[in-house]
């Protein structure tokens, strides 16, 4: 009796609890008035809660969740219609040009839709905590969204779905975006909150989906701001030069990022960032690049770093903008050597004349291994410069070899600085930058030489006065140089012909610094490339312990001799020509210390030979003129002119050109050289007649009587000859000379390639003719680049030579003969 008795009460109260529910929803829906009018501070939010979980318990859910829905439509469409649509502005949406009113106008119109929105946020948020049980309860079952939810729904149909209002948010808010861009202040913070409630309203039916930001408001925003870039840079860019253009987009960049991380949303930074860069950079490369005064190549004339980084980097931001700058880039450093080729190696240079040449004597040991004697009369003085002769080889002088190696030192600085504080060392771009300057180099042909040359010049004056460091910098900057050398067997054979020289005249200024170079060029190179310059070095020591050896003991003989100097030389080591100097009519003392020079040496050295090299000698000789003596360098054959024929020339004597020439048995265009040295130089010793330049063979010469100079110790400059290393030591090859020079090289490369076959083949036994080309070339490029064609012809030579053979299966395959 006392459970049937509950029940009963339990039905009961159900069926109240249900016929009280106008009565509460009745009382809700007036809170909810209370809620959207501000007043909500006199409400019980307990006894209100209790109204709306008795509801859900009642099986009412749905008609409180209906009413609630019901009621937000009508209180937001009472708001558009009372609130926001007469706040329309009045200016056309998108008109550009407004005054102060009509912006304050916009901005009112903006605020009320925030104030809206805030309102309603407000507003649901209370009334979300009052249905919180039927959000638990009954939206779940029914498959409803949260109120919450749903109400930002309805108000995105009702308010932001409007077509006027969508357009004026839209338009008023680009309108803010282009008056800032334009230098205005904005009301960025009115903005934002619009923004933020596009955020948060989604399109479709459901708790998640496109933000109204992405699908409303994002296209029209970066289309007004590609539709403003495209105009702003065909304008800027006829009025204002690359640099400035480089710098405002880079601003321009700046400004859009900020924008959209202040009041924007991050959602379109790299999308507006894309069209700032497509518009501003993208599609004005090459005018960016070639624009004049102020395009690349002016930026790298004026040493703009700054700028040229600023261009790497917006330009890495496009696509094909990094590939477009190191085209440009090497074009330009092409250009560049170009010019320096034409203007420095196709001009008359200044020409050196000779330097005065000690006599040289060949040393052969029983193996056919040469060494050669160099004797010198007292000390060598400093060439003086023919002016004569300067004005004849002018014209035979095609290149400045110094200038040129300067200025592509120069360009090497300039570009190792760009690589640096304008690309980042990118990697990529100093291949190419490598590449395109070793191209320019090799495109003249007297590189190698060049470059020889220029260390020839530092070594003997260039570095004189200068610190350690300074040393160190400039032979480092060769080296640098060196590496972009192609035929570096060229510069080999050039650099022993200048090394020669230095040491057989002693014109180095710092044996450290030839150390130095010779060892940064083994550390390139290695061993092999060096071994000639370390044994040319090995030869000047031995020669000076002997000539000291020799002094001492003619000076206990106690005999009125001249002095000499002795260079006993390896031929094997050094650039010789291998002609051998005929016997010629030396005075008696030269001649006594000759034979006891070579009995000295015979004593202490069996097997050995010794060959004179009497074209490579000079000599020191006191002339007596009636104003006083002259001491004066000479090479030797024209120390044999004046001793054995002109020191006994009394007045009104004269010698042809043909008596000259049987008296002494010497060459005759050696003979016609020291002749035209000695009447046509600044120090004019003796007079020709006729006074023609060229020597024929009944031309006669008599002593200068009348010479005279202010200094009492003169060298007289030979005219430039080939055919020893003295006379190619200072100034650029002539054609004929460069021929002499290459056929040697030839020479030697075709014994380099075929060694290189025959120790591949050797290890390997067999390959196939494009692997063995390829490693041919691979073993030889640190010294030259050989041509396919140059190993095919060393190829089939070994094969006549019975080194290999092809195979009879397949002729693409060698085989090695043991």
């Amino acid at each position: 009796m006392h459970e049937g008795n509950r029940r009963f009460k339990s039905k009961n109260k159900r069926f109240e609890e249900k016929s009280n529910s106008e009565e509460y929803w009745k009382k809700l829906r007036n809170a909810f008035y209370e809620i959207f009018n501000k007043n909500a501070g006199e409400l019980s939010f307990e006894e209100l809660y209790r109204y709306a979980y008795n509801l859900v318990l009642a099986k009412e859910g749905k008609k409180v969740y209906n009413g609630t829905c019901e009621l937000l439509e009508e209180r937001l469409k009472e708001i558009s219609s009372q609130q926001i649509k007469p706040a329309f502005p009045v200016n056309e949406p998108g008109n550009k040009m407004q005054s102060n009113t009509e912006i304050e106008r916009d901005l009112d119109f903006l605020k009320i839709i925030k104030n809206t929105w805030d309102n309603h946020i407000m507003a649901i948020t209370e009334i979300k905590s009052l249905l919180m049980y039927m959000d638990r309860v009954f939206v779940p079952r029914a498959k409803l969204l949260p109120i919450y939810e749903k109400s930002q729904h309805i108000f995105r149909d009702i308010i932001v779905y409007d077509e006027n209002i969508k357009e004026y948010i839209i338009n008023i808010i680009l309108k803010q975006i282009e008056r800032e861009r334009s230098g205005e202040m904005i009301d960025r913070s009115l903005i934002s909150n619009i923004i933020s409630m596009m955020l948060d309203l989604h399109e479709g039916n459901g708790e998640t989906g496109l933000s109204l930001y992405k699908s409303i408001f994002e296209e029209r925003y970066l289309e007004s701001s590609k539709n403003f870039y495209a105009n702003l840079s065909e304008k800027f860019l006829d009025e204002n030069d690359a640099s400035e253009w480089l710098k405002k987009s880079e601003h321009h960049m700046e400004e859009e990022k900020d924008r959209t991380e202040q009041y924007l949303s991050t959602l379109s930074t790299r999308e507006i960032l894309r069209i700032v860069e497509q518009e501003t950079i993208e599609k004005h490369i090459h005018t960016i690049i070639e624009m004049e005064n102020s395009g690349l190549r002016s930026l790298i004339k004026d040493d703009k770093y700054s700028d040229l980084n600023r261009m790497y980097n917006l330009f890495g931001k496009v696509n094909n903008g990094r590939e477009e700058l190191i085209k440009a880039l090497c074009d330009y450093i092409k250009e560049l050597g170009e010019d320096i080729n034409e203007t420095w190696a196709l001009v008359s240079s200044k020409n050196e004349s000779n330097k005065s040449i000690n006599h040289i004597v060949n040393n052969h040991n029983s193996n056919n291994s040469n060494n050669s004697i160099n004797n010198n009369n007292s000390k060598t003085l400093d060439t003086v410069e023919n002016t004569n002769s300067k004005k004849e080889n002018s014209t035979k002088q095609s290149v400045s070899p110094k200038q040129w190696v300067v200025k592509y030192l120069e360009l090497k600085d300039k570009l190792d600085n760009i690589l640096i504080k304008a690309f980042d060392n990118d990697k990529n771009f100093q291949m190419k930058m490598n590449s395109i300057f070793q191209l320019i180099i090799n495109e003249n042909p007297k590189a190698s030489e060049s470059l020889s040359l220029f260390i020839d010049d530092n070594l003997k004056k260039g570095i004189k006065g200068k610190s350690e460091d300074e040393i160190e910098e400039l032979l480092n900057k060769s080296i640098v140089l060196f590496r972009f050398i192609s035929d570096k067997d060229v510069f080999e054979r050039y650099y022993k012909q200048h090394l020669a020289k230095r040491l057989l005249y002693k014109k180095s200024v710092s044996e450290d610094a030839e150390r130095i170079m010779i060892t940064r060029l083994q550390m390139e190179c290695g061993h092999q490339f060096t071994t000639k310059l370390e044994g040319m070095y090995k030869d000047i020591n031995i020669s000076s312990e002997l000539s000291n050896e020799f002094k001492v003991i003619e000076k206990k003989k106690d005999k009125k001799l001249p002095e000499l100097n002795i260079s006993v030389l390896t031929k094997i080591f050094w650039p010789m020509s291998g002609q051998v100097t005929p016997n010629l009519p030396y005075p008696i003392e030269i001649q006594t210390l000759m034979d006891d020079f070579s009995k000295f040496y015979y004593s202490r050295h069996s097997g050995r030979k010794l060959l004179w090299q009497f074209s490579l000698g000079s000599a020191d000789l006191r002339i007596n003129y009636e104003k006083g003596s002259k001491d004066i360098n000479i090479c030797n054959l024209g120390m044999l002119l004046l001793i054995n024929i002109f020191n006994k020339w009394k007045p009104g004597d004269s010698y042809t050109f043909k008596q000259l020439q049987t008296e002494l048995e010497a060459n005759d265009l050696e003979l016609k050289r020291v002749l035209q040295s000695l009447v046509f130089s600044k120090y004019k010793l003796l007079q020709k007649i006729p006074k023609s330049r060229d020597i024929k063979d009944e031309d006669e010469f008599i002593v200068n009587t009348k010479f005279s100079t202010p200094l009492n110790r003169i060298k007289i400059p030979m005219v430039v000859a080939s055919g020893n290393i003295h006379n190619r030591s200072s100034v650029i090859e002539n054609n004929e000379e460069r021929e002499e020079t290459y056929r040697h090289i030839e020479d030697s490369r075709r014994f380099q390639i075929d060694a290189a076959v025959v120790r591949i083949m050797k290890g390997r036994k067999k390959m196939y003719h494009n692997n063995l080309i390829t490693e041919v070339t691979n073993q030889l490029s640190s010294r030259f680049m050989p041509t396919p064609t140059a190993i095919k012809k060393r190829i089939e030579s070994l094969i006549e030579r019975e080194y290999m053979e092809r195979s009879s299966e397949d002729r693409k395959l060698y085989l090695y003969l043991a």
